[in-house]
């Protein structure tokens, strides 16, 4: 089974309030880079085009001082054919000020960019219906109710969205279908990734949503990592908030949390990231969960629908030594074209990517260190991971989105900064 076995570190990076250029003191390097392990020359380049292509959003975060915890996550983005012309256009989530704090013009808003198939993009947001505000986290685009063009779910710090498309226009239709995602008590839900998933094979997509830390603006703790000034405060002082599983009934009826019957509540996780895949070969979707600071999950479906947590006895729970990692973005493929998928998760500063491999019925083992991935990504701090082809040789690569929550990192850990390189591994 091929392995990653080289690297490329990109050549850009972009923190939340600006930049910082390679090079410059702040900015974190890889440790083997300038050194006797650095990479070789594989020829996959990239270049910054978004100014270019028309891309001009600017992500808002609300930050006004306090450091209140959701303002350290980033938000999602994807990629979709909204009008059905076959060129994918661009979907970008923006967050927003929050209440009381609100800054100077225009308020902050999602973002879709239409693809005009020459490299170039304009702006539809207002055209398409989608110029509304949120906290947003992540977006999951599936077509739900099977019309032939493409619906989107947002996830959000409250209330989270569905948006049905009509011919390339959008419909806010989360209160008719009963999926805001709000739990029964306690404060609004954070919700933070989604995934469509045909969980019982009835034909009709269902959602799953990953639900992060019961925080609210009142209960935002006071932290520090210089004894003196606040920092942001981390999941581990906040009560997890469960996943949730809502099947579609199908015919425009209210979606239904089934959460509980179908094995998926489960309050310990603090979910960041979730991927389906058949990991088993038996034609029913599984899922794959991280969890930060807390055990990862993994739901075999029983063939019905319903699903058994099998992470701990899969080995993909915790890393080699029993710990739980802070787990945040995630992704699964057969690296092989075998049936043996992996199962890569990106984890916090100083917990390098894991890299789970199928090597038995049910059971996997975490491969990175053999992959030569676990020293180079050691010390970055990594939100978003993605299995592509990059260099177009038939096996995947992994890319990964690094980056710290705290700003003045660097102040009390050297080897931290802020604005970090995203990096790149070649299968």
């Amino acid at each position: 089974m091929p392995l990653f076995a080289s690297a490329i570190v990109l050549s850009f990076a972009a923190c939340e309030r600006g930049e910082i250029e390679a090079g410059r003191p702040g900015y974190a390097e890889p440790p083997h880079e300038g050194g006797p392990d650095a990479p070789p020359e594989t020829g996959v380049h990239f270049a910054e085009i978004a100014a270019a292509a028309g891309i001009d959003i600017e992500h808002e975060n609300g930050a006004f001082g306090e450091k209140w915890m959701p303002e350290t996550l980033g938000s999602g983005a994807a990629f979709l054919d909204y009008d059905v012309d076959g060129a994918p256009d661009l979907l970008l989530v923006n967050s927003d000020w929050w209440p009381g704090h609100e800054g100077s013009g225009q308020r902050p808003a999602q973002r879709l960019y239409r693809n005009l198939g020459d490299g170039s993009f304009e702006d539809r947001t207002t055209a398409a219906g989608l110029g509304l505000s949120l906290y947003g986290m992540g977006a999951a685009v599936a077509d739900y109710d099977g019309d032939g063009d493409p619906d989107i779910y947002l996830t959000a710090v409250g209330p989270n969205r569905l948006l049905r498309n009509d011919g390339g226009v959008f419909s806010d239709v989360t209160a008719q279908l009963a999926v805001a995602g709000d739990p029964p008590d306690g404060p609004p839900a954070w919700s933070t990734a989604a995934a469509w998933v045909d969980a019982n094979l009835d034909g009709r997509l269902d959602l799953f949503v990953c639900n992060y830390v019961r925080w609210t603006p009142a209960t935002d703790l006071f932290t520090t990592i210089d004894g003196t000034t606040k920092s942001y405060a981390t999941p581990q002082q906040y009560a997890g908030e469960s996943c949730r599983l809502y099947r579609n009934e199908g015919g425009g009826a209210p979606f239904t949390d089934i959460s509980e019957e179908a094995g998926v509540r489960n309050s310990e996780g603090k979910s960041l990231g979730v991927a389906v895949t058949d990991f088993n070969g038996d034609g029913w979707p599984d899922l794959a969960v991280a969890n930060d600071t807390q055990r990862n999950f993994l739901y075999r479906n029983d063939g019905d629908g319903t699903f058994t947590d099998i992470a701990v006895r899969a080995g993909v729970a915790f890393d080699e030594a029993g710990r739980a990692r802070a787990g945040m973005g995630i992704d699964v493929a057969d690296l092989g074209g075998d049936g043996q998928w992996a199962i890569v998760i990106g984890n916090f500063a100083h917990e390098p990517l894991a890299l789970f491999t199928r090597i038995g019925k049910d059971l996997f083992q975490d491969r990175a260190g053999a992959a030569r991935l676990s020293r180079p990504t050691l010390v970055p701090l990594t939100f978003g991971v993605v299995f592509a082809d990059f260099n177009l040789d038939g096996v995947p690569d992994i890319v990964a989105a690094n980056g710290h929550i705290e700003p003045g990192i660097n102040a009390v850990r050297r080897e931290q900064t802020f604005a970090q390189r995203p990096q790149l591994f070649l299968g």
